[in-house]
Formats: C-alpha cells, structure tokens, sequence
C-alpha cells in the first residue's frame, strides 16, 4: 500500500475534457500535472494561480448532497 491520499474535485464535463486533452497533447498525465502545480506551491516556487488577494476567511463550496431529490421518498417499517 502507498504512502498516499485520494483527493477528487469537482469540475464541469468541459473542464474535464480540456484539461484531459491538455494533458494527452503534453504527454503527461492529468494527475501529474496536478501533483507537480501543488509541488511547486508547497515549495514556494510559484504563487498560487487564479486567487485574488488573500483573505481572513476562507471560501467552502455550498455542500450539496447527491441524494437529497431521493430522501424522504421511503418511510421505514412501511418501504423496508
């Protein structure tokens, strides 16, 4: 087992397609690509990309549960 942690985002189908057609013509892999912009942020060798100014708060994504249209459809001990 490696030494490693799974990290997914959320990005349009669009996004996907580019950056995956990207990666194909620079024949290197998206993963790659990723790990290497956060490599370089971690050691200092870059400032981040497409972020303002910092700020004392940070932005979270508004949660959105994948299952929220189905909850409330069954009612237990009449459904199952």
């Amino acid at each position: 087992m490696s030494n490693t942690r799974l990290f997914n985002i959320r990005i349009t189908h669009e996004k996907h397609a580019n950056f995956k057609a990207y990666a194909e013509e620079n024949n290197v892999t998206m993963a790659n690509i990723l790990s290497s912009y956060i490599d370089a942020l971690l050691a200092k060798e870059m400032d981040p990309v497409g972020i303002g100014a910092p700020t004392e708060k940070k932005q979270r994504q508004a949660w959105i549960d994948p299952l929220d249209d189905i909850r409330g459809q069954y009612t237990p001990g009449e459904d199952f």
